[in-house]
């Protein structure tokens, strides 16, 4: 149904956290019904309770959310050095094979340089997809 498994994880997320949310409200009303005495003694547990429960969630959710962006960092850094790698390789090859840059026709392109050129886009291929998209 769902093909991102991102989403998915998210989606698990929530119903876990609105189920968490809901037994401990049950657990709450029935303690007041047991010790009603104590009505207002459980009432301020669990309301600090939930405040915890809550910066908790939210500490974690911020830490997973900066790791996630650290890591995309890294590797748009990194794809940024291949790139430049892929760039000085695709001008050594075209300065061997076409110094003037005057072959725009893919029909009057050599076979080796097609090969050269197959070879370059698919050792970086991964870097390509994404950075441009597939293909």
């Amino acid at each position: 149904m769902y093909s991102d498994p991102s989403l998915v994880e998210q989606i698990i997320e929530t119903t876990v956290n609105r189920t968490r949310i809901l037994v401990a409200l049950l657990i709450m009303v029935i303690l007041m019904q047991l010790f009603p005495e104590r009505a207002g003694a459980i009432q301020r547990v669990a309301i600090v309770g939930g405040g915890l429960y809550f910066l908790a969630w939210v500490a974690i959710r911020f830490l997973a959310q900066h790791k996630k962006r650290r890591s995309e960092a890294a590797q748009s850094e990194a794809d940024e050095a291949e790139y430049q790698e892929y760039k000085r390789e695709l001008d050594a090859i075209r300065a061997t094979h076409d110094p003037a840059r005057d072959l725009n026709d893919p029909t009057s392109i050599s076979s080796e340089y097609q090969a050269a050129l197959s070879a370059l886009h698919d050792k970086h291929q991964d870097m390509l997809a994404r950075k441009f998209g597939p293909r």
